[in-house]
């Protein structure tokens, strides 16, 4: 560890009060999407960046800070400021930002309002010591990611309102930088079909039918699930190669059935049925040749059946992707979990997927890191975060920071 690195580091732990009161005020407003009310958080956040002397601004909501000059290499900071919706069940106040012990309770204290803290205090911690930056910083703080981003890092980096080489993106577990990325694509099934006395003209062939017989959209999504199965049988006996963090050890791609609808009583036929689906894949997992055979074992189902009426929609569609561990911004990224947590840490594969595909298509080179673990129960209730994770990862952001921009 070299003078200026020790410097930034002290100044992160004695920050720490600070840091953690700052999150706890995030926590505090909410930012679930749905609804996906932003004003307040991203006027909050916004005023923070400014409060640093950072060139700030809001576009759409998401909120851009500055620092810096042309004279070499731009990083970005990258997270993200929405939440998934709060749900029944908790025993903490969702939005309290309770502190009990080494913890911080309340929804996006791990996912990810933790990291936002972090990126923000790290770029302090650098000010504060004085850092002069050979290049540019660039701060973000995003809406949308647990919608698809599409209206967040997608809308900045497609209108190149955040331009960049590299990204370090605080979304991702504690303790392991991560370059292997999974891919996912979410799929929707739309059954129509007629509603019926179930008894009186129930859904059965020829001859036990005639023009007054239900069509049972719910029989009908049978076989798309079935065949869904069959493809999730398959892909049980390919496993990743890439390591994957002790928290998550599913080493296959996987198919889930996320939500289904249908019917409206136990004596008619249903008219319809809705099955949403999300599908996530390793890292090596050929995304494309997934996707393709759902689709023609649709319309094989289709040419068999002239009573199917459906529709088929892929709102979400990304890639795997595997960033170069070779690099020099992947070798300073590992150098400072080197430094913090005073061991090597090798890269990790994440299969859950972030903002990260946005950059990395436009070639900002993507690495993740973040403060949530297994335990941290995020998309479920009392999500929590560990103190000592939170200031963690705002160091790795000041030395990655520090070393690629020096």
């Amino acid at each position: 560890m070299n003078g200026i690195e020790k410097i930034v580091l002290e100044k992160i732990d004695n920050m720490k009060g600070e840091i953690i009161e700052f999150l706890q005020e995030l926590i505090k407003i909410p930012s679930e999407v749905p609804p996906g009310k932003y004003k307040e958080i991203s006027k909050f956040i916004a005023s923070k960046i400014s409060e640093l002397g950072i060139n700030t601004q809001r576009k759409r909501h998401n909120v851009i800070g500055e620092i810096g000059n042309d004279k070499g290499p731009t990083l970005i900071f990258n997270a993200h400021l929405d939440t998934v919706a709060t749900y029944n069940g908790w025993t903490k106040k969702p939005h309290g930002a309770e502190k009990i012990g080494d913890r911080i309770y309340g929804r996006g204290t791990a996912d990810d309002k933790s990291c936002i803290a972090a990126e923000i205090f790290a770029t302090k911690a650098l000010l504060d010591a004085g850092f002069d930056l050979n290049g540019k910083l660039i701060i973000t703080a995003v809406i949308n990611e647990e919608i698809g981003g599409f209206l967040g890092a997608k809308y900045l980096v497609n209108e190149e309102i955040v331009k960049g080489d590299a990204c370090l993106l605080g979304d991702s577990i504690s303790d392991y930088p991560v370059a292997f990325r999974g891919g996912t694509f979410q799929i929707s099934f739309n059954i129509k079909g007629i509603r019926r006395h179930a008894q009186g003209w129930p859904d059965l062939l020829s001859p036990n039918r005639n023009k007054y017989s239900g069509i049972n959209a719910i029989n009908k999504m049978l076989l798309i699930m079935n065949f869904l199965m069959e493809i999730q049988e398959e892909l049980k006996f390919k496993e990743t190669k890439y390591p994957l963090p002790p928290d998550m050890p599913s080493k296959i791609s996987s198919v889930n059935f996320t939500s289904i609808e249908g019917g409206v009583s136990v004596t008619s036929i249903p008219d319809k049925c809705i099955l949403n689906c999300l599908i996530n894949t390793i890292p090596e997992q050929n995304l494309e040749d997934l996707k393709t055979r759902i689709l023609d074992f649709v319309e094989d189902l289709k040419r068999k059946d002239p009573d199917l009426n459906i529709i088929v929609q892929i709102p979400v569609y990304i890639e795997p992707q595997i960033t170069d561990i070779n690099s020099n911004f992947a070798k300073i990224v590992k150098n400072a979990f080197k430094t913090v947590y005073n061991e090597e840490r090798e890269f990790k594969a994440l299969l859950p997927t972030t903002d990260a595909h946005f950059f990395q298509q436009k070639g900002i080179e993507t690495i993740l890191i973040g403060s949530f673990r297994g335990e941290s129960n995020i998309h479920s209730t009392d999500e929590f975060v560990y103190i000592e994770d939170v200031i963690n990862v705002t160091k790795i952001f000041a030395l990655t920071a520090l070393n690629y921009l020096k």
